[in-house]
């Protein structure tokens, strides 16, 4: 029987009441409905269905690809083993690459994991203890200096806003890390740490006594971070304090899907997305084996790119009645300005035998 939806609750991410409730939200996954059985039911629980499955499509499950576990698994043993005595310095781990190649992605789905793991397992605390908050994830933003970052963990934090310095506000936090358990603090964004060369030097230099200061784990995010001048200006070497900054970072970086190799991975990814499709005359194989080749044109094998590509091409089907994905329903379609640096090669010379993103197997 098809269950009324309702779509899930809009929350303030940026806030750890919101953002807890955002990670411990559990969709329900759609059930399937053939073109004949979509056909009969009524028009209220039709656009039900169509509601459900649209905001499916946009938010397709996170797929687990070969380099995404390698990190999710790195991030779970560096927490575990961060057991170092609160004024030792700990090892925190970077997820570095260009934009769009999923490093954010990669970051929250540890997250939510650790947040749902520690939520199904944690004892009540008495009332007269502070709430425990196990995981604090903000972003940083353009041009944010020491106080704009310590303001974003104190609005994370859910803090009143007192403290008029950055010194005040950095001791409220610290004292509020300590007092409700806190385990991980993840920085996605990193980049906008070097707006300029000395903003951001003054700024690795704080992240770093954040890391001394504390007993948590801290995970960054961000584009090309490593090759940025507040850790390169210097002749190619960073300054003393940028330079005590790296010796504490675990570098991943985060890579795009590549078919120079012809290995799997890309097709093996478009099975487990067509998996998760809700269209009623889809066909195994519409995505992973017949569009593989125009999806990879588009999108240069960018995991942000190929996200928002499925859910427009998906609207298109269903706008069209088409229902089922084909090569000729990318017709049209916009391509983002990053992916669009490799699409017009790849789209000039689709189907010529040049290249093809289907394995080697095969």
């Amino acid at each position: 029987m098809l269950e009324p939806y309702a779509p899930p609750p809009l929350q303030q991410v940026d806030r750890f009441s919101g953002w807890s409730v955002h990670a411990l939200y559990q969709r329900r996954t759609p059930i399937r409905l053939t073109a004949d059985e979509y056909s009969k039911l009524s028009a209220t629980r039709a656009e039900n269905w169509d509601q459900e499955r649209a905001d499916w499509h946009a938010n397709l499950p996170f797929v687990r690809t070969t380099q995404a576990q390698a990190i999710l698994d790195a991030m779970g043993a560096l927490v575990s083993s961060n057991r170092q005595a609160v004024d030792e310095a700990k090892p925190a781990l970077l997820i570095d690459g260009r934009a769009g190649f999923g490093k954010s992605a990669v970051m929250k789905e540890g997250l939510y994991e650790f947040h749902r793991l520690h939520e199904a397992t944690r004892i009540p605390e008495p009332r007269s203890r502070a709430r425990a908050i196990d995981v604090v994830h903000i972003s940083m933003r353009s041009a944010t200096n020491e106080r704009g970052l310590a303001e974003r963990l104190r609005d994370f934090l859910e803090l009143p806003p007192v403290g008029k310095t950055e010194r005040e506000i950095t001791k409220r936090v610290l004292d509020t890390i300590f007092e409700c358990g806190v385990k991980i603090i993840a920085i996605d964004e990193l980049h906008f740490l070097g707006q300029s060369l000395a903003a951001g030097r003054r700024m690795s230099n704080y992240i770093k006594d954040l890391l001394n200061g504390t007993p948590c784990t801290f995970i960054f995010g961000g584009n090309d971070v490593l090759a940025s001048p507040v850790f390169s200006a210097d002749r190619g070497r960073p300054d003393a304090a940028g330079e005590q900054f790296l010796s504490l970072i675990e570098p991943h970086a985060m890579q795009p899907f590549t078919i120079a190799t012809r290995s799997d991975e890309w097709v093996m990814t478009l099975m487990a997305l067509e998996e998760n499709i809700r269209l009623t005359r889809s066909q195994r194989g519409d995505l992973f084996w017949t569009c593989a080749d125009v999806m990879w044109a588009m999108t240069g094998g960018r995991w942000r790119a190929l996200s928002r590509l499925l859910n427009r091409v998906c609207v298109k089907a269903i706008e069209t009645g088409q229902e089922r994905i084909t090569p000729g329903l990318f017709s049209g379609l916009p391509i983002d300005l990053l992916a669009g640096s490799d699409a017009s090669k790849y789209l000039a010379t689709l189907g010529d035998g040049s290249w093809t993103s289907l394995p080697k197997d095969i």
